[in-house]
This record gives C-alpha cells, structure tokens and sequence, in this order.
C-alpha cells in the first residue's frame, strides 16, 4: 500500500472512530468512504506545501522563489537550466552568507553539486600570490533531462559554466580565480 493509499485508510479509520454508535451508521459507510479520499487529499497538499517553503525543493513555486532571489541572473543560461539546476542555484543563492574564505567557497560549491571539489592557492609562489585555483572533481558534470524537466529543458547538457559564474561572482575583486578538470 502506497502513502496515498495509507492516508486515506488513516483517514476513513478515524472518521469511523469519530462517528455515534447505533444503527444509523454501517462500518463501511459511503459517506465516509466518500470524504476520507478529500481529506487524505488535503493532508497531501499540505506536504507538497511544506516542501515548497524549501528553495531547493521547490517546483511550483520556482518562478516565485527565483523572482525573490533575482534570478535568473548573468550566471544563469536561458532554456538550458534544468529545474534541479534551478533549484541548486536559488539554493545557493537564498542560503549564501559570504565569506572570504576557502571554506566558504567549498561550501557554495557543495550546493552547487560538487562536494569533491578542491581548492588550490599559490600563497607561496612569486606573482601568484592573489591567483587561486578550483579542481573540479570529474572532466564535465553532464545531466540528462528528467521527469521533473519541462518541456524547454535540455535533453542533456554537460560542463559547469554556472559554478564558474558564481564562482567569479563571489570572488574578490584582486584575485585570479582559474578551474581544472581532469583529463
């Protein structure tokens, strides 16, 4: 039995609970029967709600969030963002503090979906003291369309041109910022 199911069988157990004993009312009454499916209905609409309070778990209220937010911005490449790309970057973008700091970077770059990313910095090195380096964890991230997509998605897409925006974005102004993948 799925979730659904679940609720409206919770449902339909308290409604007859809730009911007057006598002979006026069956176990299986119809009535009952009819508006434990409303109310299951209800609850459920209550979760997708709550999820959508979450920036990156948003789907209906997406376009909402992303006007809050000011996005789409420079960073972002119109008809080719899915919407879990969507999602990450209003994300990151809601939950971003700012720091100047390694570990402020490496966050934001965790949101943006690479956890395994490094940074290299050239503190020590002779006319690269202000460049810095991100090591991306694989060649190219490549996404495919999902069933979460709309229409105007990209059947797929590949590189990580927006960790590179957000990246130069949030980066001070007297640094370098460079990004390798592997081979």
């Amino acid at each position: 039995m799925g979730p659904a199911e679940q609720l409206k069988t919770d449902y339909f157990q308290q409604l007859q609970k809730l009911i007057p004993h006598g002979p006026a009312w069956s176990e299986n009454d119809e009535l009952l029967m009819g508006l434990a499916p409303a109310f299951a209905a209800v609850h459920q609409r209550a979760i997708d709600f709550v999820r959508e309070t979450n920036p990156s778990q948003t789907i209906e209220l997406l376009e909402r969030w992303e006007y809050c937010c000011a996005l789409p911005d420079s960073c972002s490449i119109p008809g080719a963002d899915t919407i879990e790309q969507r999602q990450e970057r209003l994300a990151v973008k809601f939950n971003l503090t700012g720091a100047i700091t390694e570990q402020f970077y490496l966050d934001v770059l965790t949101e943006l979906g690479y956890p395994n990313a490094t940074i290299t910095t050239f503190e020590g090195v002779e006319g690269e003291e202000f460049t810095w380096q991100v090591n991306m964890p694989f060649e190219t991230k490549i996404r495919e369309m999902s069933c979460l997509g709309i229409c105007s998605d990209s059947i797929r897409t590949w590189g990580e041109t927006t960790a590179e925006c957000v990246l130069n974005k949030l980066c001070a102004s007297h640094t370098i910022l460079n990004f390798t993948y592997p081979e």
